[in-house]
């Protein structure tokens, strides 16, 4: 089993928000006060001082800098973030670098300030136009916000930016969410996700939907409906689905986000970071006081019960599972030479069959079709 080549991604995580979102079940908690988003940012330039050692010969190319909200760092640690990432691993000239960020976080000092230190795309998480939809996921901005925090990265020069969208929101109708779309591209942004909303057990909305019944999801068939419609106007608008939830201008397809489906390596580093390296998955320590401890005692502050002890039948699984995300889907000769075997020796070519119309191969390309897409995970399970 080898992976594709000498690169490796890089993602830092910020666990912070200013208020976290009725929806989220990321690992990420509210707190906005200064002197514990630095005291964790130093922890972070320790963290890279300690994985240096091992992957200082790997060649990055693309970082993430994702959470939470990492936009909450002052630009003084951002830029000490990244002055370390420069200090500690083989940059490539043209890396991507990424900053995800809510648009109440952002001002144009801030903003020319990422550009400044070499962060050269931004992510900013819209998820609606809508005023009442925001308030339903509980999201700090407006629409208003929204608008300015793109406007304001377009001036400063920002020529990659991408914008998060929702749809099968509670309240959400067929209209405002084409008018979120159609907002989306008069913002001309060079990428777009769009995601359905997943109500995770344990979330506030989790509680407002099945336990107080206060608030009702679409129906299923609205949901794929929603999705349908969004694909069909970024298609008229030059965006091209080269994944289930993701559309960019040809050239603009997020590099970082392609790693994590087409089986490449990539670092997690930061609180409960994953990571897929040598062959080996793991995670970072999920616990804060873990976390710090072993960072101030100079040691990984990897998990060491998070090591997956996954079989090549399962890595195969996973090669399949994520790389049929991908419009493209999955090349047969790339799998020979990941694993030395042949696809349809492992799995079952009838399942061409039985998906018929959903899943397709053509030539030595295997993915799915724009209703395979609408059940990925039903057709992905045959594979894991």
């Amino acid at each position: 089993m080898t992976t594709t080549n000498n690169t490796l991604g890089l993602y830092l995580h910020v666990p912070f928000c200013r208020h976290k979102c009725r929806y989220c079940d990321f690992l990420s908690f509210a707190c906005d006060k200064e002197q514990i988003l630095h005291e964790y940012a130093e922890a972070l330039l320790r963290e890279m001082d300690i994985q240096s050692e091992e992957y200082r010969y790997k060649i990055v190319d693309s970082i993430f800098i994702g959470g939470g909200t990492p936009s909450l760092l002052s630009v003084e640690d951002t830029q000490r973030i990244m002055d370390a990432l420069q200090d500690n691993f083989y940059i490539a000239k043209d890396t991507e670098i990424t900053i995800e960020s809510n648009p109440a976080t952002l001002d144009e000092y801030k903003l020319e300030s990422y550009l400044d230190m070499g962060i050269n795309r931004l992510s900013i998480g819209v998820q609606s136009f809508e005023n009442s939809v925001l308030q339903i996921l509980g999201r700090i901005h407006d629409k208003n916000e929204a608008f300015q925090a793109i406007q304001m990265a377009k001036k400063v020069g920002f020529e990659n930016i991408n914008i998060d969208i929702m749809f099968g929101i509670p309240g959400q109708s067929m209209k405002m969410w084409k008018d979120t779309v159609r907002q989306c591209i008069f913002q001309e942004p060079q990428h777009i996700s769009l995601y359905s909303l997943q109500v995770e057990e344990g979330t506030e909305m989790y509680k407002l939907i099945y336990d107080a019944e206060a608030l009702q999801l679409p129906s299923e068939e609205d949901d794929r409906q929603m999705y349908h419609e969004a694909l069909q106007m970024l298609r008229a608008a030059g965006f091209n689905q080269y994944e289930i939830s993701n559309a960019a201008i040809p050239g603009f397809e997020s590099r970082h986000n392609r790693k994590y489906w087409s089986y490449e390596e990539y670092l997690g580093m930061g609180l409960g970071a994953s990571s897929f390296t040598g062959g080996k998955r793991f995670r970072n320590y999920s616990k804060m006081l873990d976390y710090l401890k072993a960072i101030k005692e100079h040691r990984l502050p990897v998990d060491e019960n998070s090591f997956e002890n996954y079989t090549l039948r399962d890595e195969m699984g996973i090669y399949v599972f994520t790389g049929l995300r991908k419009a493209e889907g999955v090349n047969l000769l790339d799998f020979y030479d990941t694993f030395q075997m042949d696809l349809f020796d492992i799995y079952d070519p009838e399942i061409i069959k039985k998906y018929k119309g959903y899943i397709e191969l053509y030539r030595d390309q295997l993915y799915l079709t724009p209703q395979g897409m609408d059940i990925s995970n039903k057709i992905m399970a045959e594979f894991v």
